[in-house]
């Protein structure tokens, strides 16, 4: 960063360099430069429209970069080592929280000792088949869960540099992809959890501390339902806590469509630690409990009274 002062004025230029291994200066590229008089509220420090300007230009540099030495590795071919002749260039557009970036793409054909076919492939195309980085999806789905998808493009604009392209159409169906990605990695619904036997269960640790889970239901009606029998469904959702609060998750589930409620609960409380019931000695900090559900989870009882927690209260 290279600072100009003269009198009350300030010039800022801010740029970047990319060195290789050999410490040889490959690129010098000017991101930035900004202008600052007498010193105001308003002008100390950076804008948010600088900011977001600032890392637009430190990522495309950065990216270039990056794409190009990939490219260069991709040109020898891994078998023989001979370079990989050129069949034509495009480009590839792929989104970051920083902006949308065009990145040349250029196809090349496979080796003549890899295949007698001559075949051609885009290396970076390949790399980047989501076109998206998993921190942009991470940001859209996050914002999406807490907010309308409206307030998830208005709030991504204001406070990152993304293109104004982005609308509730892409966030809608960029949760659906996520969903959707979750979905399939789950595991098949069974009737009972219960894995193993007693003997494998007195070799685990005590928990750290119980699981307490809470469940709640209400129903949805349509607004203009002809009858009792159509234009409703049941949602179902909870949250299950350590009994330390130091961790917490929610779930929620349509009753009668989710065909997997049972497997999304279990794999929820097995992320928090749940493990089957041990018998015999237990931990002082694990209190026995009172009873067991035929599902393998176990209710928790108020201490006080050894009535049901009110958080427990819900259908098994």
């Amino acid at each position: 960063m290279a600072l100009g002062v003269e009198g009350a004025a300030m010039k800022i230029t801010i740029q970047i360099t990319v060195e290789s291994n050999d410490g040889q200066l490959n690129v010098a590229q000017e991101v930035a430069h900004l202008d600052r008089g007498t010193l105001r509220p308003e002008t100390l420090g950076l804008t948010l429209a600088e900011a977001r300007s600032i890392l637009a230009g430190i990522e495309q540099t950065v990216v270039e970069q990056q794409a190009a030495e990939f490219i260069a590795q991709q040109r020898a071919c891994s078998h023989c080592g001979h370079e990989r002749s050129c069949k034509g260039r495009h480009h590839i557009v792929f989104r970051t929280p920083f902006g949308k970036l065009r990145l040349e793409s250029p196809r090349l054909y496979h080796c003549q000792c890899e295949s007698d076919d001559r075949t051609s492939f885009s290396p970076l195309a390949e790399l980047l088949q989501e076109r998206s980085s998993p921190e942009l999806i991470y940001l859209e789905t996050k914002f999406a869960a807490l907010v309308s998808y409206g307030l998830t493009v208005e709030l991504l604009k204001e406070v990152l540099p993304i293109s104004q392209d982005l609308s509730t159409t892409t966030i809608r169906q960029r949760v659906r992809q996520t969903a959707q990605r979750l979905e399939d990695g789950l595991g098949e619904e069974q009737d009972i959890f219960i894995g193993g036997c007693q003997r494998d269960w007195d070799q685990l640790p005590d928990p750290a501390a119980p699981l307490i889970v809470g469940i709640d239901g209400g129903y949805v009606h349509a607004k203009d339902q002809r009858s009792r029998a159509e234009g409703w469904f049941e949602v179902i959702v909870g949250k299950s806590m350590s009994q330390d609060g130091e961790s917490s998750k929610c779930f929620g589930f349509v009753n009668r469509y989710d065909s997997k409620p049972k497997r999304r609960l279990f794999e929820i409380l097995k992320s928090q630690g749940m493990q089957m019931r041990r018998h015999g000695p237990r931990s002082p900090n694990v209190p026995e409990p009172a009873g067991r559900a035929s599902s393998g989870l176990v209710p928790h009882f108020d201490e006080a009274d050894g009535n049901e927690s009110a958080s427990q209260k819900h259908r098994h």
